[in-house]
């Protein structure tokens, strides 16, 4: 089996490291589309839960739903920016 390596020069990543700073923004809008992704998946799983009779939440998916609830709530109040 041949082993291939690429020599990069410090130069060249330096430079590759400039071209790819992630900035405050960059953070924040990922953050934003990981909760927006997130949110979506869990309201595609509910659904598919509900469409199974035998599902039957328990206190813990109870409690587990109230909590996210609570948060979701608490910055619809606030409107935590």
């Amino acid at each position: 089996m041949t082993d291939y390596r690429c020599r990069v020069s410090e130069d060249e990543l330096a430079h590759d490291h400039a071209q790819v700073e992630i900035t405050a923004e960059d953070e924040r809008e990922e953050a934003r589309d990981k909760f927006g992704a997130l949110m979506l998946q869990a309201a595609e799983m509910a659904e598919i839960l509900f469409q199974d009779w035998r599902f039957q939440p328990d206190t813990d998916d109870i409690e587990a739903i109230q909590h996210l609830h609570e948060q979701l709530s608490y910055y619809e109040a606030v409107r935590k920016i």
